[in-house]
C-alpha cells in the first residue's frame, strides 16, 4: 500500500508540475534592445552609487529610477513588461547582459583613465609649486628684500628695454650701478 500511494503521489505531482508555462507576450510599447542595454547599464551604475552613498541619495530625495525613466521617456510598467519579455528568452537576455557588461567595462576604463590623468596633473602642479617655492626661498636667502612681484616687475622692465634696444638700434642696457638700484 505504501508503495502504491508513493507512486500515486509522484504521478500527481509530475502531472501538476508539467503545466504549460506561458511566455509573456510582446508588449505594444516594447523598449528596443539597444535602449534596453543602455537602461540596464545605467541601472547598474545607479545601483552602485546607491550602495556607496545611499544615505546621501535618500537625504537629498533623489529618485534614481525616476532619473532613468525620465531620461528615456518610459515608465516603470513599460520597463517591467519589456524586461519580462526579454528575460523569457534566456539567449537574448544573456546577449543583452553581455553588452551591458561591455558597456560597464568601457565606462570603468574611461573613468580610470580620467582619474589617472587627474592624479598626474595634481602631482605636476604640486611639483611645480614646490619648485617655484624653492626658487623663491633660494632667492630670499641671497636677496632677502626680493619678492616675487618685484622680480616680475624687473623682468617686464628688462623686456621693455630689450624691445626698445631692438626697435631703435640704441644700446639702452643699464649700467652696473643702475642694475643695483633696480633691486
Amino acid at each position: 500500500m505504501n508503495r502504491s500511494a508513493y507512486i500515486l503521489l509522484v504521478s500527481i505531482l509530475a502531472f501538476v508540475s508539467c503545466q504549460d508555462v506561458k511566455r509573456p507576450e510582446e508588449p505594444a510599447n516594447l523598449i528596443d534592445r539597444p535602449t534596453m542595454v543602455k537602461i540596464l547599464s545605467e541601472s547598474y551604475l545607479m545601483n552602485a552609487a546607491r550602495s556607496v552613498a545611499n544615505r546621501d541619495i535618500s537625504n537629498k530625495g533623489i529618485k534614481l529610477d525616476s532619473i532613468i525613466y525620465n531620461k528615456y521617456q518610459i515608465d516603470s510598467l513599460q520597463f517591467a513588461k519589456s524586461n519580462a519579455f526579454y528575460s523569457a528568452n534566456l539567449d537574448v537576455y544573456k546577449e543583452i547582459f553581455l553588452e551591458v557588461q561591455q558597456n560597464l567595462i568601457k565606462e570603468k576604463e574611461l573613468r580610470d583613465t580620467l582619474y589617472s590623468r587627474y592624479k598626474k596633473t595634481q602631482l605636476a602642479i604640486r611639483y611645480q609649486d614646490s619648485v617655484d617655492k624653492a626658487q623663491m626661498d633660494s632667492l630670499r636667502i641671497v636677496f632677502p628684500e626680493i619678492s616675487k612681484d618685484s622680480l616680475q616687475k624687473q623682468f617686464e622692465l628688462l623686456q621693455v628695454l630689450e624691445n626698445q634696444k631692438i626697435d631703435s638700434g640704441i644700446d639702452v642696457t643699464p649700467a652696473e650701478s643702475d642694475q643695483d638700484s633696480l633691486l
